[in-house]
């Protein structure tokens, strides 16, 4: 009995130290892939941009636009709740029903000291 709760002690102690991202999709900056991804609303996925990790959270923004055509009424969704970490910004898919099943562009702009900056991460499929 004592073994038994010590584990589910521990496998618990490790489900809140896994990162939010562990699941995550990356895409690469440039947005050039043999495939289209697919990601489910809710999962995050991870972009690599140039020096993102010189610039604070609130110099960034992640867009999810609609592929052409696809747009049910607005241009396209800003993502809200990222990380940053060396490198590589860690977004979570929005959860708004009217993305599901449709093809997003995904964009992240940042500003820092030199300018203003985007990243293009490509195309992905929401399901």
């Amino acid at each position: 009995m004592r073994w038994t709760a010590l584990c589910l002690t521990a496998m618990c102690a490790s489900a809140v130290a896994m990162p939010p991202y562990a699941n995550e999709l990356m895409l690469p900056a440039g947005g050039v892939r043999p495939s289209l991804p697919k990601v489910a609303r809710g999962q995050f996925i991870g972009v690599a941009c140039a020096n993102i990790e010189l610039v604070t959270s609130d110099a960034i923004r992640v867009v999810m636009y609609f592929a052409a055509n696809e747009a049910p009424g607005y241009r396209g969704v800003l993502a809200t709740d990222m990380k940053v970490t060396s490198g590589t910004v860690h977004v979570r898919v929005p959860n708004t029903p009217d993305i599901a099943q449709h093809t997003m562009l995904v964009k992240v702009y940042y500003v820092d000291a030199a300018g203003r900056h985007m990243c293009d991460a490509g195309k992905v499929r929401i399901v």
